[in-house]
């Protein structure tokens, strides 16, 4: 037997995410050339802002090392992030944001922040999973 009421809340939840990743994907593309997930990985950089080793976004991220070298690699390629070889395991490499890199995710987190809000305002299960009031009548 299955608990409906914790499986509809995992449906709208899930409901809610996919809604906001459509938008989302849209928007960070075209104003930043970035997806959801290389946003996330920027998140994670920017919350330490030092070297850190792609293992560990990985594992902070909770995205797979070969998804995160490959987001990192196309970072690096628009000027986002920049890498070093790793001094304590010479097969690794450490990554960190450059100073455009923290500047487009600073406008990043604004555009997100006018997506959920957008979304939100549109999307009944995007209310209820992110516990967002319903908007007054007009």
């Amino acid at each position: 037997m299955t608990d409906t009421a914790l499986t509809d809340r995992w449906l709208t939840m899930l409901r809610a995410c996919a809604q906001i990743s459509q938008v989302a994907e849209r928007e960070l593309s075209e104003r930043y050339g970035l997806c959801v997930s290389a946003y996330e990985i920027m998140d994670v950089m920017s919350q330490d802002p030092g070297w850190a080793r792609v293992g560990e976004l990985s594992v902070r991220a909770a995205r797979s090392q070969p998804q995160v070298s490959r987001l990192l690699a196309q970072m690096v390629d628009a000027g986002y992030a920049e890498r070093k070889p790793s001094l304590t395991d010479r097969r690794g490499f450490e990554v960190r944001l450059t100073p455009a890199g923290e500047q487009a995710f600073a406008q990043a987190v604004g555009t997100m922040g006018d997506v959920l809000r957008a979304v939100a305002g549109e999307s009944a299960d995007v209310r209820r999973a992110m516990g967002v009031p319903a908007p007054e009548p007009r």
